[in-house]
């Protein structure tokens, strides 16, 4: 039998490659700061990310207008309303992004995945609080999506509004992600292991702390003791994460891949950071593999993506 597809089966969690492009553009400007290159991959990369943002943003009006049941059950399911927070932090990250060319541009796209952001941590903790069908088995990283973005927040923020209210969305980020953490590794170590599709989300686990020593960095002004703990503890999960990509490199291709970069990106640009706060030659090596691995990556992700595509089974109902 045929499975349905169209337009109004549009992956919701295909957001995560806008999150994950924009990572790579804010790794590829700090490499091409750091020696001297002209701003020529990480402006094709911005605007590739901005058009991919716009179309991605256009598919979902088009779905909440002419087929809203289907955007209602994506935001009532329990993987896929996670993803509905990468809108948030791809707005946050393109204006991050867009810091050095143009702070109008900047800010417009920063305040209002801020706000975005805000409501949509407050209504998917409520629904959390309140949604008694949810059960352990069904905790997944993608759950620590909304919760990221709050994070990602000063990243651009720090340039745009008082420290007061960055630091409001960081010290909730963080606190939650300890919070999931906990709840996580109860889930992984006593349950049932994550089917195959949820697999790639673990590198999820990564981006709390690897995006949060950025903010924290940008917040308080340089490295100290908490910067270290954040830096050494997204190390130690990408070190695990690596040491376990033959059970990642055997599953099919699923569209859950795209959770693969964002995280990957943002300990790319954790490191670049401890390099030019320290000048170690040990973190520009590793900053160094980092870059060249992220632009592997991407390159696979989007041909496997396009391939999927073309095979007819991106928009597929399920």
């Amino acid at each position: 039998m045929t499975a349905e597809r169209g337009l109004r089966y549009f992956p919701i969690a295909l957001f995560a490659s806008v999150m994950g492009l924009s990572g790579v553009t804010m790794a590829l400007k700090h490499a091409e700061n750091l020696y001297g290159f002209k701003h020529v991959t990480s402006t094709i990369f911005l605007i590739l990310t901005t058009l991919l943002f716009f179309v991605n943003a256009l598919i979902l009006l088009y779905r909440m207008i002419r087929h809203r049941d289907e955007v209602k059950l994506d935001f009532n399911h329990p993987v896929k309303m996670n993803f509905f927070a990468a809108i948030s932090i791809s707005m946050l990250l393109i204006a991050t992004a867009f810091l050095e060319i143009s702070n109008p541009i900047s800010f417009s796209f920063w305040i209002l995945g801020a706000i975005l952001q805000a409501i949509l941590t407050l209504v998917i903790l409520s629904k959390l609080i309140w949604t008694f069908s949810f059960t352990i088995e069904q905790f997944n990283p993608a759950w620590f999506i909304p919760i990221v973005g709050n994070i990602v927040v000063p990243l651009a923020g720090s340039s745009h509004v008082a420290p007061d209210i960055n630091w409001i969305f960081f010290s909730t980020g963080i606190v939650f992600s300890i919070i999931y953490t906990t709840v996580f590794f109860n889930r992984i170590f006593f349950h049932p292991p994550l089917p195959p599709m949820l697999l790639p989300t673990f590198f999820i686990l990564m981006a709390p702390p690897a995006i949060g020593f950025v903010s924290y960095v940008k917040l308080s002004g340089g490295i100290d003791t908490f910067a270290y703990i954040l830096y050494g503890t997204a190390f130690v999960i990408g070190l695990l994460l690596l040491f376990q990509i033959k059970r990642f490199i055997q599953i099919p291709f699923f569209v859950s891949w795209w959770a693969f970069l964002f995280p990957s990106a943002a300990m790319t640009i954790a490191t670049v950071e401890m390099f030019l706060d320290h000048g170690r030659p040990m973190y520009e090596v590793l900053f160094i593999i980092q870059v060249f691995g992220l632009l592997f990556l991407v390159i696979f992700l989007l041909g496997k993506t396009i391939q999927l595509a073309l095979q007819k089974k991106l928009c597929v109902k399920g």
